[in-house]
């Protein structure tokens, strides 16, 4: 019977143009032996869940809109099929994520991380792919993370692989716009172990992009969305009581990924 590691989440919402070319990509380069990946269709309005049976991928569907719902129903569907893999991946839908991430990600999680954050910004290169607006949002959205938090960010990137365990434990309740921030604050205040790696950030392969990319007023609407799931987030996780020796071995570490 075949167990795989991890889970690779993809939520999509009409990604038809380009959903096809991303999974192909995304199986030519992970070895299927460790990942699944999963597609979770969020309130679509095309033929995304139809592209995406065609290949060797688990799809999920529900009506709800929003990046946490597709999140959800494609890890709902896993957990019957495979209960105990180690690690969720999230993933953009778009092209955006660089699938040759990944392994990096999954090396320094076998190492004992619990949260393995994709950070864009600290990759200058980039910049040229991401707006100015959308690298300003995210520092400004990374900074408030850590301020609730009490841990820096650098990003709130969509690559990330957390534990299974932790994942449950978090029990995410915001589900558009805040799925990411929550991760990060409540992972944080649980004491998990955390690093971030540098990874590349691609231009989108078609489609319409539905956070970076808009207008100002809708980047400062989504950006008070965030802001507000974060705040709700901190008043509802609270730090743990004491760091645990492994936690603490781990978290030494941090500077070799994050150098």
């Amino acid at each position: 019977m075949r167990r795989p590691e991890f889970v690779v989440v993809i939520p999509v919402c009409d990604e038809s143009a380009c959903i096809g070319q991303v999974l192909d990509e995304f199986l030519a380069v992970l070895d299927p032996e460790r990942f699944v990946i999963a597609v979770g269709v969020n309130g679509s309005m095309d033929a995304t869940a139809e592209i995406a049976r065609q290949r060797p991928v688990l799809v999920a569907e529900t009506d709800r809109c929003g990046y946490g719902h597709g999140c959800m129903a494609a890890i709902n569907l896993t957990k019957e099929i495979f209960p105990t893999v180690a690690g969720y991946f999230f993933c953009a839908g778009d092209g955006a994520t660089d699938p040759a991430d990944l392994p990096l990600l999954a090396a320094a999680f076998e190492e004992g991380y619990d949260l393995v954050l994709g950070s864009r910004t600290r990759r200058i290169g980039n910049w040229r792919n991401m707006t100015l607006g959308h690298v300003l949002a995210n520092a400004g959205l990374a900074l408030w993370a850590g301020l609730l938090s009490g841990r820096s960010f650098s990003d709130l990137g969509p690559l990330r692989v957390v534990r299974r365990t932790l994942f449950d434990r978090i029990a995410l309740q915001e589900m558009t716009f805040g799925w990411t921030i929550e991760a990060q604050i409540a992972a944080t205040k649980m004491g998990a172990a955390i690093c971030e790696i540098p990874v590349h950030e691609r231009r989108r392969i078609a489609g319409r992009q539905k956070v970076s990319g808009v207008s100002w007023r809708r980047t400062l609407a989504i950006g008070c969305q965030i802001f507000a799931a974060g705040w709700r987030t901190s008043r509802k996780f609270h730090p743990a009581p004491e760091l645990s020796e492994s936690f603490l071995a781990r978290s030494n570490r941090n500077r070799h990924h994050e150098a």
